[in-house]
């Protein structure tokens, strides 16, 4: 399967790029998508935010092709 995923802020910066196209097993998960991107929660301020048209996902929950992918760190908090 297909999907697009779009980075923002530190996000972007650790991956290079704002928008990527990757092709996946038809059971990946965002756990896979993470993973193959080399980003992890680890390096964000607050840590990482996963949506999945539009909505929020966990890294267990699995991907339908053409599935768009948004990664962002989470807002700081006080």
């Amino acid at each position: 399967m297909d999907v697009d995923v779009r980075c923002y802020g530190e996000v972007a910066a650790a991956v290079g790029e704002r928008e990527v196209s990757l092709a996946l097993d038809a059971d990946a998960t965002l756990g896979d998508v993470v993973a193959k991107l080399g980003v992890g929660e680890r390096a964000f301020s607050g840590g990482l935010v996963v949506m999945v048209n539009g909505r929020h996902a966990g890294a267990e929950d699995g991907l339908e092709d053409g599935d768009t992918v948004a990664l962002s760190q989470a807002p700081m908090r006080e």
